[in-house]
């Protein structure tokens, strides 16, 4: 006698309505998104590739030439070019991935109203495109590194975690941004103006310590904070100590970003072939 095999069918709850195995399954699609992505966007460019590195760089040369001369030094004993040069690097990749999220279920609306496919996956491959934008970024770096007789130490070990925890606070906030303007449209154009603002909120251009001690709590749940902190103490080592408290305020702060993206997409992701 056969056994009788019941199956159970169920609403997909916000939490566990994501199957992680048919995302692991579906890698694949990932890489082709990724690799479309990047066709798309350097296709048929004049000079794409030297804009991207040309960005963090002429900005760099730019402050560098204002707080040297209205200031007369960077902080401590820091190159202020270097010091600048790993934190716009870093935001490069933020606004790169987040304004690319923004729009990505409707770039894709094609996928996701057609074919059946574990619709994370999306704002994830522009996640994972974005590192190559991040990579020809860096390019000067050692440039700057051999000009300014600086030799990273064991604190380089700590790279990839910095690299991680910057794909996380991406991811989760493209989750939240790609959900909201797949349904609000203004969401896209309100984007670039907050992006602004972030930039001169997050300490691009000072360090952590500048702002006031009872604010610094608040100033660290910008989870940039921990990214441009943790890539200057990367490379730059026992010459740049960020305060470990807010460090990990921060980060903690960004996992909160990324679960509650989570949640807020797995809420909406019924609907959002319909509102596309």
């Amino acid at each position: 006698m056969t056994e009788t095999k019941i199956i159970r069918v169920r609403p997909a709850r916000a939490w566990n309505g994501l199957d992680w195995r048919e995302v692991w399954e579906r890698r694949e699609l990932v890489a082709a998104l990724v690799r479309r992505d990047l066709r798309v966007r350097y296709r048929q460019t004049f000079a794409g590739v030297l804009w991207v590195l040309g960005q963090p760089l002429i900005t760099t040369i730019v402050l560098s030439l204002l707080v040297t001369r209205l200031v007369g030094a960077g902080p401590g004993n820091i190159p202020y070019p270097l010091f600048v040069y790993l934190a716009l690097a870093t935001w490069a990749y933020q606004s790169h991935a987040l304004t690319k999220a923004a729009n990505c279920f409707i770039e894709h609306s094609q996928l996701v109203q057609r074919v059946y496919l574990p619709r994370v996956l999306i704002p994830l491959s522009v996640t994972l495109a974005a590192l190559v934008d991040f990579a020809v970024a860096l390019i000067f770096l050692p440039v700057l590194l051999l000009w300014y007789r600086v030799i990273p130490g064991w604190s380089i070990l700590a790279l990839p975690l910095v690299v991680i925890l910057m794909m996380v606070t991406a991811f989760g906030i493209g989750l939240w941004l790609a959900t909201l303007n797949a349904e609000y449209r203004d969401i896209a154009f309100a984007l670039p103006f907050v992006l602004q603002l972030a930039l001169f909120v997050s300490p691009m251009f000072y360090a952590s310590e500048m702002i006031p001690a009872p604010w610094r709590w608040l100033y660290a749940l910008n989870p940039m904070v921990a990214i441009v902190e943790g890539m200057r103490w990367t490379f730059l080592g026992t010459q740049y100590a960020p305060p470990p408290d807010l460090i990990f305020i921060s980060t903690v702060s960004a996992f909160g970003i990324l679960c509650s993206g989570f949640f807020f997409f797995q809420r909406r992701e019924p609907n959002l072939a319909d509102v596309i």
